[in-house]
């Protein structure tokens, strides 16, 4: 299950590389979580397909463009862990950033329940096995 699992992942990726949002709707969760780290422009939880589809597209709204790319996929049981390296450019501002950051998926019977973010490279891996992360 848990190769399935990083292959669901690198399928949510690839998606998103075409700007499909919020992705293959058919492997999410309907209770689904998407997490945004504290210090992220909206921070906190979003639950429920339409919750994760906002999030996602808030993030898409305010860059001309975002391109992540997997550099790193490791399951951890019912979890996995993304090393994601990514480019951007403001919409407004034409800053350009580029940076790497980490994702934890967790799943259920084969789709997403939970998405959370993370501003550093290692956080998910830290954040991974916890079993309920951080209060959001």
């Amino acid at each position: 299950m848990s190769e399935q699992n990083v292959e669901i992942v690198r399928r949510f990726y690839a998606a998103w590389a075409r700007n499909e949002i919020p992705g293959p709707v058919e492997l999410i969760d309907p209770e689904v979580e998407y997490v945004n780290p504290a210090g992220a422009i909206e921070s906190g939880t979003r639950r429920g397909v339409s919750g994760f589809t906002h999030a996602l597209g808030k993030v898409f709204e305010a860059w001309e463009f975002w391109h992540g790319a997997p550099q790193r996929l490791e399951a951890v049981g019912d979890e996995v862990v993304a090393v994601v390296r990514y480019a951007a450019r403001g919409r407004g501002s034409g800053l350009e950033v580029e940076g790497s950051e980490s994702a934890l998926w967790t799943f259920r019977a084969g789709k997403v329940i939970r998405y959370e973010w993370f501003h550093g490279p290692g956080d998910a891996h830290q954040a991974a096995g916890r079993g309920g992360r951080e209060a959001s």
